[in-house]
């Protein structure tokens, strides 16, 4: 990762239809979940590994955008836009569905004893955590592989109070553990691009029971932005060197909001196209 964003005061726009929305949610969320492919030799023992390639089947990306599950169309419309650039993104909320579907299917197969209805409470406690334990690394490393984090810092995503405040606290341990890991993980170079003979090859009703909440403190990204100024810079990208692909031209464009953000001119020098020898 080069550098974490947060970008404050996010809104609603109107640039992309719900049907557009809707056809991403369906494109990102084509994963299949069969319990059996986990297994190691067909016995109970569950392969992390397979788990986190099979729901994070997307490996290589640019942007990963971190959110409030009330702002996931928000973030859809971002990713949108950044694809229109050339660039990859990642919306996080887009692989719950799939890990949720997983953990049900795990607990249905291991975690009601012989002759009960219901689960057992240690044993899905178990599954539980090795389960989001499993996620929480897969997330960490699509963090580290993305060039730039952005977190969108709602009124959905921090408390009210410590919004208007300006503190701010999160009652989401999952976007607590994204904001975290961001600000912990190692700085890594720009991507940049090579030329080959055959393509450009990257070289980097029943009455519930109330739920019990957390809170988080808001650890503070190294750069914010507001939306009005992230959506200025979104709206001109793709007007760099036409003749390259779309996505070299889209990472050439955040190179623009890197230095807007005061980024030291000595960290973007390396180019981000090599022409082949």
């Amino acid at each position: 990762m080069f550098i974490d964003l947060a970008v404050k005061d996010v809104y609603s726009t109107s640039r992309w239809s719900k049907d557009e929305i809707q056809a991403y949610k369906e494109r990102k969320g084509d994963v299949l979940i069969k319990l059996e492919q986990f297994l190691l030799d067909g016995s109970n023992v569950l392969d992390a590994n397979k788990i986190q390639k099979s729901v994070f089947p997307e490996r290589d990306i640019d942007v990963f955008i971190s959110h409030a599950h009330a702002d996931e169309d928000e973030a859809i419309r971002i990713a949108l836009s950044m694809e229109d650039i050339g660039l990859t993104a990642f919306v996080d909320s887009c692989v719950w569905g799939h890990a949720d579907e997983l953990l049900q299917k795990i607990d249905n197969k291991f975690c009601i004893s012989e002759g009960w209805g219901n689960y057992s409470y240690n044993l899905r406690n178990k599954t539980t955590t090795n389960v989001h334990l499993i996620l929480s690394a897969a997330l960490q490393q699509m963090i580290k592989r993305s060039e730039l984090f952005i977190f969108l810092g709602t009124e959905n995503a921090i408390k009210i109070d410590d919004y208007m405040s300006g503190d701010g606290r999160l009652s989401s341990p999952w976007i607590f553990s994204e904001l975290m890991f961001a600000k912990s993980v190692e700085r890594s170079a720009r991507k940049t691009f090579e030329e080959s003979n055959e393509s450009f090859i990257a070289m980097d009703g029943v009455r519930s029971a109330p739920e019990v909440e957390f809170s988080f403190k808001l650890p503070k990204l190294t750069h914010q932005v507001s939306f009005d100024e992230f959506s200025t810079w979104l709206s001109k990208g793709g007007r760099a060197e036409k003749d390259l692909p779309g996505r070299i031209r889209g990472l050439m464009h955040l190179d623009n909001l890197y230095r807007a953000l005061g980024i030291e001119e000595s960290q973007l020098s390396a180019p981000r196209f090599k022409t082949g020898q």
